[in-house]
């Protein structure tokens, strides 16, 4: 039971997911690796009577065909256990409620010694040396989880103190994704505070609700016998319009590729994420796509959730759906990358440097466009001799193009910020172009670089036209 496979800060959320499901809106994480480590988790719930927390502990204390609330986040009656005991070999859990403080506690040497399942009841005084006791003792009620004798932390360490400090080092992220809607307003559910050695939770958004680029599409609904499955699918801006702090909340360290797809809530809760279900393949034409799919609790078993609830399989019947409905989300995450920045008024008037030729069927090549105003301007100033010259030179241009560097660059996530030398090199071509061109200030802001910076088309035409 202990080998389930629960990572730390995958049973800590397990943990939560209990405070949450208790209503509690303030939930405090502590874990210290000094001399006596221990991990624990308080939050401002409604608390147990004694009846209620011993039958919390006992393993399997609820029956996942059982009718639950839409908002509990529980399904088997085992989390509390079987994510505690994956880490510590003692777990004790003390709630308040109307006034009574009961504890109850899981102290596997004891089951060993004893050969049989018995649950501890700590004594009175043994309580106000436990951490963050005093904090549960003078709230109106609540619930502290507490792990102690962390084998499972430190297993195999020379240094127990750096293996657990290692092993805690993904939590604050990790319930940050996971609990992200949680921890902001959303309709009517109020923000709940959670915070980890102190420190609260950062805001995190996988769909960057806050940026003005984003692209929200329709969103779908798909019925079913048990409750609907809302789908609503979103594409991110070009890595051009995105600042480095976004890169990082929608990437993370898997990077935009690897956090593409789907991301599934059970009751608001994050279950699982960038992943197609096996649908369609990781590509990076839809490494902007995020669809969002929200389900209810009703559907645990039909999407075959487990017990960690870290995994999670669509049925046959929205699996096809969604197989459907890929290809008309990621088409619009395709065109996003394909023509970063250029928006779309302005595509009938843009004037490409590059062209992309189609010689044959799934044959592609780029070349130099001879239409571009500053070549076709060269041109006509060269006799017949040095246009040939000229032409030559484009070709070479085109065939020397070095496709796979770009491919390579692309597929990463950094971009080039817009600093002053961007800007200052910006205003030097629309100088070159209107001198040139004898076109006007519109006109050359739709030509290839300059129309793929429209948010700084403002400041250009203010600083040419000093």
């Amino acid at each position: 039971m202990r080998a389930v496979g629960y990572s730390a800060e995958a049973a800590i959320a397990d943990i939560i997911d209990n405070s949450l499901s208790a209503e509690a809106m303030s939930i405090h994480v502590k874990y210290d690796a000094s001399e006596r480590p221990f991990v624990a988790i308080l939050d401002d719930g409604h608390g147990m009577d004694p009846d209620e927390l011993t039958d919390a502990m006992r393993h399997g204390s609820g029956n996942p065909a059982d009718h639950r609330d839409a908002t509990d986040l529980g399904r088997f009656g085992l989390g509390l256990k079987t994510a505690s005991l994956s880490q510590c070999r003692k777990l004790t859990v003390v709630s308040k409620k109307s006034g009574v403080v009961s504890a109850r506690r899981w102290d596997l040497d004891v089951v060993q010694d004893m050969g049989k399942w018995v649950v501890v009841v700590p004594a009175k005084p043994e309580l106000a040396d436990l951490p963050l006791y005093g904090k549960l003792e003078a709230q109106n009620s609540g619930t502290l989880v507490l792990w102690q004798d962390l084998d499972r932390l430190t297993a195999g360490a020379k240094d127990a103190q750096r293996e657990m400090t290692a092993k805690m080092a993904p939590l604050y992220e990790h319930l940050a994704l996971v609990f992200h809607r949680f921890t902001q307003e959303e309709d009517s559910h109020p923000a709940v505070s959670i915070a980890v050695n102190g420190l609260p939770l950062p805001p995190r958004d996988p769909f960057l609700g806050g940026n003005q680029h984003r692209q929200e599409l329709e969103g779908q609904t798909i019925p079913h016998a048990r409750g609907k499955v809302s789908v609503f699918p979103f594409v991110l801006p070009p890595v051009s319009k995105l600042s480095t702090d976004e890169v990082e909340i929608a990437g993370g360290r898997e990077g935009l590729r690897g956090t593409q797809g789907f991301y599934v809530y059970r009751a608001r809760r994050l279950v699982i994420w960038g992943t197609w279900f096996g649908l369609v393949p990781k590509e990076e034409f839809f490494k902007l796509t995020r669809v969002r799919v929200d389900i209810p609790n009703t559907f645990d078993d039909l999407w075959s959730l487990d017990i960690k609830k870290s995994a999670a399989h669509p049925p046959d019947p929205i699996r096809s759906r969604l197989k459907e409905l890929i290809q008309h989300f990621a088409g619009a995450s395709k065109r996003t990358v394909i023509y970063r920045g250029r928006v779309t008024n302005q595509s009938k008037n843009f004037t490409p440097l590059w062209l992309r030729i189609e010689p044959k069927p799934g044959a592609f090549r780029y070349e130099p466009n001879p239409d571009h105003p500053l070549i076709q301007k060269l041109s006509e100033s060269l006799d017949d001799g040095d246009q040939k010259h000229l032409q030559m030179i484009l070709n070479f241009l085109g065939s020397a193009l070095p496709h796979q560097s770009i491919y390579a660059d692309m597929c990463g996530d950094q971009r080039r910020t817009y600093q002053d030398d961007l800007f200052t090199e910006l205003v030097e071509m629309a100088e070159s172009l209107l001198s040139v061109t004898g076109l006007g200030m519109d006109q050359i802001l739709d030509i290839d670089p300059l129309c793929l910076h429209p948010d700084l088309h403002p400041r250009i035409k203010n600083e040419v036209g000093k």
